[in-house]
């Protein structure tokens, strides 16, 4: 008896200390038909939460794919657990439908209604005089109010604003509709906080847009702590938290893993995709919105070519290199281009890793080598950006391996000169290869979602080589834009 006493004693201890076995139990309680999965995300989304209830900080933007405990955690368990510590609490959550709304309110207070969480926080109890499921409030004055977006908040005042999914999927790509999200953000919903230097904001949301309220925020409020969890991984992760014993966890995610696999395999995953299709899966499940047909490089532009010409006047090897490797960091990337004898610009390889410098300098060269001989010893140029780890680079392959190598000077930003090749690319200048090797998906992905792209250097490599081509081939200009 005695031990079952301390066993509920301890739970009890564990469920007002850690959130995340909270909102477990919460789970169980509003998704009795479901079987609870746990997953490091959600350690690492509670952990988050768990910050900003400490005070650590006041704002946080998780962009998370749909059906992953996003919900309950923020919209159903958070209030609960906040008005459990404190029933003195004042809490505004925001969604975009009112049956989802309504949905979350009413889970919540179910929640607060159950003998467990009664027993647990003693001192909440929910006001009989105040008990619509959209608008309760504690006995203590505390409160959970329920709104959709553009709803009223005439008079309401809150120490948490939670907005979960601001934005349906299908109304992504309105103009109207994203400007009326983050204009009501921006004119009713952030004054509502009762202390703006203490108040806390908390968005999770898919993404859907580039100028969704995640983009807008982003853009225009400084201070938000910024999360992204894609389903797949595209680069490779490293997430780490500390539980409420002091125990720090370690979690390596690869590129290619998926989010929760026990939940959503690869071939649910892979069907998701193709139902989808492209665009919005890249928004709403890898959490990279781009635009329909491309960002600065629209899809529809491009031109290919089945066979190259018999030979070129000039090859030319256009490295971007990087002085850090670590697995956050930019890869050191090349493109490789062939000048047809009709000026028309072949790419006809690009490949990019992260080298230390000393095996970066061998593969400098190397490619340069094999790419000259296997073009018949064709005149060929390394282009290198004369900064950082390039300008070693250049004096080292002079000097150790007789390669005609080219400084490159850039004087505009990476945007503008990736623009810059834009009219090539619409024209049919330059042409790109029916048929690719492995490095083709990585490559167009970054092009045609470039500047939104996680990483960059693939397109600077190629618009450095573009610029440089230009000034002897394509135009009377000498030298790089």
């Amino acid at each position: 008896m005695d031990e079952r006493i301390n066993d509920l004693e301890f739970l009890c201890a564990l469920l007002r200390s850690d959130f995340k076995s909270f909102a477990i139990k919460v789970f169980n309680e509003v998704s009795a038909d479901a079987q609870y999965l746990d997953n490091w995300h959600i350690d690492v989304v509670c952990n988050e939460i768990e910050q900003m209830i400490s005070g650590d900080n006041n704002r946080l933007i998780v962009n998370i794919p749909p059906r992953n405990m996003k919900s309950i955690i923020c919209s159903v368990a958070l209030p609960a657990y906040l008005l459990g510590l404190n029933p003195q609490t004042q809490i505004i959550c925001v969604s975009y439908a009112d049956e989802l709304t309504k949905k979350f309110a009413n889970d919540c207070r179910t929640v607060m209604e159950t003998a467990w969480y009664v027993n647990l926080f003693p001192c909440t109890k929910i006001d009989h005089r105040r008990s619509a499921t959209m608008d309760f409030q504690t006995t203590r004055g505390g409160g959970r109010f329920s709104t959709t977006i553009n709803g009223t908040l005439t008079g309401r005042g809150g120490d948490w604003i939670i907005i979960d999914d601001p934005l349906k999927a299908s109304d992504g790509l309105s103009d109207v509709l994203r400007n009326k999200v983050n204009d009501w953000y921006a004119t009713t919903l952030y004054s509502r906080l009762n202390n703006k230097n203490t108040g806390k904001i908390l968005v999770i949301m898919q993404r859907l847009h580039q100028s969704d309220l995640t983009g807008y925020l982003l853009e225009k409020e400084a201070g938000f702590r910024h999360i992204t969890i894609p389903m797949i991984a595209e680069s490779d992760e490293d997430w780490s938290y500390t539980d409420k014993f002091g125990y720090r966890h370690d979690i390596a995610r690869r590129v290619g893993e998926l989010l929760h696999p026990e939940r959503e395999d690869m071939n649910s995953v892979a069907h998701l995709r193709q139902t989808l299709g492209e665009y919005a899966f890249a928004g709403q499940y890898q959490q990279r919105p781009v635009p329909k047909d491309g960002g600065l490089v629209k899809r529809s532009w491009l031109h290919f070519y089945n066979e190259l010409p018999q030979s070129f006047k000039h090859i030319f090897l256009s490295w971007d290199t990087v002085s850090k490797t670590g697995i956050t960091n930019a890869y050191s990337a090349c493109a490789v281009f062939g000048v047809g004898i009709d000026n028309r610009v072949y790419l006809l390889a690009v490949e990019r890793g992260r080298l230390e410098y000393p095996a970066l300098l061998k593969r400098v060269a190397e490619l340069h080598t094999q790419t000259q001989q296997a073009h018949g010893n064709c005149p060929t140029t390394t282009l290198i950006e004369d900064a950082s780890s390039g300008t070693a680079l250049i004096q080292q392959l002079r000097a150790q391996h007789r390669m005609t190598v080219e400084p490159i000077k850039p004087i505009s930003d990476k945007e503008s000169r990736l623009n810059a090749t834009t009219t090539y690319i619409q024209n049919g200048t330059i042409v790109f290869p029916n048929t690719a090797g492995a490095w083709w998906p990585d490559f167009l992905d970054e092009l045609l979602t470039f500047p939104a792209s996680t990483f960059k250097d693939q397109c600077d490599a190629f618009s450095q080589g573009i610029g440089h081509i230009d000034g002897l081939y394509l135009s009377a200009r000498r030298g790089y834009f």
